[in-house]
């Protein structure tokens, strides 16, 4: 990754978003921040000032096609395309048992983490392949391997990232794209550790051993590495 690169990251407010953001911007490369909240990527701006105008911020809801499209020009006019997606946006949900899912749970569980992954993915691969380069790290879970019960959504949604990463991989691997899906864990974020207060924390993934993975990916000695899938369990 140089300077002359664009880094779209989606999720980018979030607990990992924010760690990811920070590293990234410390290549040079041109950054696009977005998520859903405005004034959260104000608040993630403010820490990235020296940046300047290396950064773009725009809020989006990445599950609706209208709003990525809004993304994507105006990362067209200001950058000229993306050249590296680091699609971390998505959220846990769960709760019932499959039986007792209505079509309301599933939906949201499948547009939050399935239908944003393919919208935004679709979305920056035209500029990758005119470019004949291009980097894309799709984030997943460990429960699209490994399911666990009252989260049948979820389980399924993370699954389906890594099949359309693995698609993405075979049918752009002669364009120069290379795309990897990582499947993290426990993440160490205040969030988990004020549902689990007892845990062992140090077993946990961090967010700044996902931000040097991804690094390594995103980078030009990266290109060798496509259609990996990339468990990032930890310690537990």
């Amino acid at each position: 990754m140089d300077k002359s690169n664009t880094v779209l990251i989606t999720g980018a407010t979030g607990a990992v978003g924010s760690v990811m953001a920070r590293s990234l911007t410390d290549t040079g490369a041109n950054i696009v921040l977005t998520g859903r909240r405005q004034e959260s990527l104000d608040r993630l701006a403010d820490e990235l000032k020296e940046a300047g105008r290396r950064v773009l911020l725009f809020a989006a809801d990445i599950s609706l096609a209208g709003d990525v499209r809004d993304l994507m020009a105006a990362i067209e006019e200001r950058f000229g395309g993306a050249d590296i997606l680091v699609n971390i946006a998505g959220g846990w949900s769960g709760g019932p048992k499959l039986a007792d899912m209505t079509e309301e749970d599933w939906d949201s569980a499948l547009d939050m983490n399935l239908r944003s992954a393919f919208l935004i993915n679709r979305a920056v691969l035209p500029y990758m392949i005119e470019r004949g380069w291009g980097r894309i790290v799709n984030f997943a879970s460990k429960a699209a391997e490994s399911p666990v019960s009252k989260q049948a959504g979820y389980n399924a949604a993370k699954a389906g990232v890594v099949a359309l990463t693995a698609s993405i991989a075979s049918e752009y691997r002669r364009s120069g794209i290379a795309a990897n899906v990582l499947l993290p864990g426990i993440i160490d974020t205040p969030g988990n550790r004020e549902q689990m207060p007892d845990a062992d924390f140090s077993r946990w993934v961090s967010a700044k051993e996902l931000a040097a993975l991804v690094l390594l990916l995103c980078g030009k000695e990266g290109g060798s590495m496509n259609g990996a899938k990339i468990p990032v369990y930890g310690r537990v």
